[in-house]
């Protein structure tokens, strides 16, 4: 495994500060022959281009002060900088200002690149890279060669090919095309994609508040678009007309980070999330946060034609697991027809013309999401360009009517696929609606698919005892049915050691871009710094394993559900040995055990996974802090009223002494405590072990409980911690007495 030395990803960033993913370093072996690549706009000290291409299981990167060029003429200076973790790839957003590289960042280009004189690995160190670009703006040949007398200086060349252009004008050249592939938005506009956002939901208010907010007609019955063949296209000036595209029709949601893809026909609406999760990060691009569109999903092939073979073969690569092969050769494009919501804003309401406004507003650039053609009228002019483009059919949709779903004048529609034969002699598959083929590769491969690629299972996370990360996440995927309880429902961060225990480690706050779409995730504010963070959902094994395979070691756990972030559940009491003595540790864990009896309560107890014990209290649902905050303090001076020779809550360190920190700090909004079961990053790879009260007692010992050990002590036995949820105490009662056993004491 090549080491990282100075000046390497990981050393120019920290991960607590900045936005940008952290990854795996870069592996030995690879022979990269096709990969992706990036191209990212990068607005820091000077705007400049960086082209990043897959090689050794990382991304390559090429700063590029003027970007490429289409002309085989001009050669661009390029600088070879540091390896970037392939969760570049999706990666924009505004890098904090005073972080390395602070400024906008977009995704500029996005695609798939060939390299054309054997691998990566081996035309990098030997000074040229001759690659077959991909992208939804690069295409076509280009090379990059070393510079003798550079040590990081190359040079990017664009090949003759069909794509170049010689003497491009400036006002022609490629870097005119400014706008993100992803979200749509410019470099300059990045940093104001809230404002874009609510500006947009603004001029949706408006629209409708001058249609005087009608009610919508019946969505069932108004005509409002109908398949026609294009020689019976409707006169007059009552209509738009749109190609019919060869894909499946389908309708996106999103709702902050949470963005969902279904069929868009009734009544299935299968779930489509799991097979093109690049329309799912672009949607989550978009600027404003909450949308809902309407369109087709389609891939093209070497002709620029849509094709439902080629996206059926997709499908079958994603189910058998290889996504990033399937978005390498079929990437796809959500082609969106209609907004039906926009905010809050119901503007399917609204007539066609005014959506379509708003759409063209909202949808910019050719990315992954792109706006639908519209033939410009009248009839006879759509219909000749129809004809010429070899087009059967067209939708004609109304400009004065609302929303409602497509009808069809075809006769005889059953869901069979429907073959014409064009003029040119290619076969054209046209479906009755539009998923048949699709459907079948899409109908049962749900649950492979959200099985979770274990990358560099053989890299050393515990060096002491010799655990790979293979081991990490078998500990996990075993223990899965007795630790999942504790976090689901709840918002968790993980601390990722990707290098392993003796390696950089980092929380994972926000959940990485790249996560897949069937991620489950929650928004909330972080009460120290008020920014508005996403963290994980951990609800079944698919997730579990996912955010293990990311390098995470212990899991911590908020002490609110995520459907009430305001509303306490536990609190807990943390044990802090330190100096002191576990066996203080444990006197003061049953005294804190009678007390709550006393009062109607129940605890439950746990190792930390280090030296210490954490005893947890669950309070049952509808509790705010103020009233938990109040109620673990209480516990807390309470004991060491009763132990003042054991116990102390002085926070500094240095003024304990021998005795056991009675830490109640751990109750807030987005304060957080180690997951039961979860791996500590210890050298012995101990766990956080849940104990029955009879266990806790002389003599125990926490580093018996281990990544190697605690998949056997939970095969036969009832966990201590199982009816945790269905404690539901009168904590107002027990805050009362609490009180009165304080006031006397």
């Amino acid at each position: 495994m090549p080491k990282k030395g100075p000046g390497t990803y990981d050393e120019k960033r920290d991960p607590e500060l900045t936005n940008e993913p952290f990854g795996e370093a870069a592996t030995e072996g690879a022979q990269t022959l096709v990969g992706a690549f990036v191209v990212h706009l990068h607005d820091a000290t000077r705007s400049h281009y960086d082209l990043r291409v897959e090689a050794n299981g990382v991304l390559a990167s090429f700063a590029v002060p003027r970007g490429p060029s289409l002309d085989p003429e001009t050669k661009r200076f390029a600088v070879h900088t540091e390896d970037h973790p392939l969760e570049y790839l999706e990666f924009e957003d505004v890098i904090p200002e005073g972080q390395y590289g602070g400024g906008p960042m977009i995704v500029w280009d996005r695609g798939t690149v060939r390299y054309l004189e054997g691998p990566s690995e081996r035309g990098i160190p030997d000074g040229k890279l001759d690659m077959m670009l991909s992208g939804r703006k690069l295409r076509g040949r280009y090379a990059l060669v070393k510079l003798k007398n550079e040590p990081k200086g190359w040079l990017l060349i664009k090949k003759k090919d069909p794509y170049a252009i010689v003497g491009v004008a400036a006002e022609e050249d490629i870097v005119r095309l400014e706008r993100s592939v992803l979200s749509g938005l410019t470099v300059s506009e990045l940093e104001r994609r809230e404002a874009i956002g609510e500006a947009l939901v603004a001029s949706a208010k408006k629209r409708l508040g001058a249609a005087k907010r009608k009610s919508p007609e019946p969505m069932t019955t108004f005509p409002f678009a109908t398949y026609v063949e294009r020689d019976a296209l409707p006169e007059g000036d009552a209509h738009t007309f749109e190609i019919e595209l060869d894909g499946l029709p389908a309708r996106v949601t999103k709702a902050g980070e949470q963005v969902t893809l279904v069929e868009r026909n009734e009544p299935t609406r299968r779930d489509l999330a799991l097979f093109y999760p690049e329309i799912v990060r672009a949607v989550r691009a978009l600027a404003p946060n909450e949308i809902v569109l309407e369109g087709t999903v389609v891939t093209f092939d070497n002709t620029g034609a849509p094709s439902v073979a080629k996206l059926a073969a997709r499908a079958r690569t994603v189910a058998k697991g290889d996504i990033h092969l399937a978005q390498l050769e079929a990437p796809v494009t959500f082609v969106a027809d209609d907004l039906l919501t926009i905010g809050d804003e119901p503007v399917h309401r609204l007539a066609f013309d005014e959506r379509r406004a708003l759409l063209d507003e909202t949808v910019k650039g050719e990315g992954v999401i792109r706006t639908s053609p519209l033939l410009p009228g009248p009839a006879s002019v759509a219909r000749k360009i129809a004809t010429d483009l070899g087009v059967r059919r067209v939708l004609a949709k109304r400009t004065d009517a609302p929303y409602a779903p497509a009808t069809s004048l075809r006769k005889g529609t059953s869901g069979g696929p429907d073959s014409t034969r064009q003029g040119d002699g290619h076969v054209r598959v046209t479906f009755g609606d539009h998923t048949e083929l699709t459907r079948v590769e899409h109908g049962s491969t749900k649950a492979a698919l959200r099985e979770v690629r274990i990358t560099n299972p053989s890299k050393i996370y515990f060096p002491e005892r010799g655990y790979e990360k293979a081991r990490v996440v078998g500990y996990y995927r075993s223990v899965a049915n007795v630790l999942l309880p504790h976090v689901r429902g709840r918002p968790v961060t993980v601390v990722r050691y990707p290098d392993g225990v003796h390696g950089k480690s980092f929380f994972q706050w926000n959940v990485p871009p790249q996560m897949p779409a069937w991620m489950r995730t929650v928004a909330f504010k972080d009460e120290e710094s008020e920014r508005t963070k996403r963290g994980f959902m951990l609800d079944d094994l698919e997730s579990l394993t996912y955010v293990i395979n990311l390098g995470t070691l212990p899991i911590h756990v908020f002490s609110c559900k995520a459907e009430s972030l305001a509303q306490c559940d536990y609190v807990a009491i943390d044990f802090d040995v330190k100096l002191a003595s576990l066996d203080a540790a444990i006197v003061l864990a049953h005294t804190l055990n009678e007390l709550l009896g006393s009062i109607g309560m129940t605890g439950f107890a746990k190792t930390s996974g280090q030296t210490g014990l954490h005893v947890l209290v669950p309070l049952g649902p509808g509790h705010g802090y103020p009233t938990a905050r109040a109620m673990v303090e209480l516990l807390g001076r309470l004991l060491v009223q009763a132990h003042p020779e054991l116990a102390t809550m002085e926070r500094v360190a240095g003024r304990r002494g021998a005795k056991v920190y009675v830490d109640t700090g751990q109750t807030g909004p987005t304060r957080t405590l180690v997951a039961a079961y979860s791996l500590r990053a210890v050298a012995d790879a101990t766990v956080s072990y849940p104990l029955a009260w009879s266990d806790v007692k002389k003599g125990l010992d926490p580093a018996a409980f281990t990544l190697e050990t605690v998949p056997e002590l939970v095969k036969n036995r009832v966990c201590p911690m199982a009816s945790f949820d269905e404690v539901v105490p009168d904590v107002a009662r027990a805050v009362a007495k609490l009180g009165e056993r304080f006031a006397r004491s």
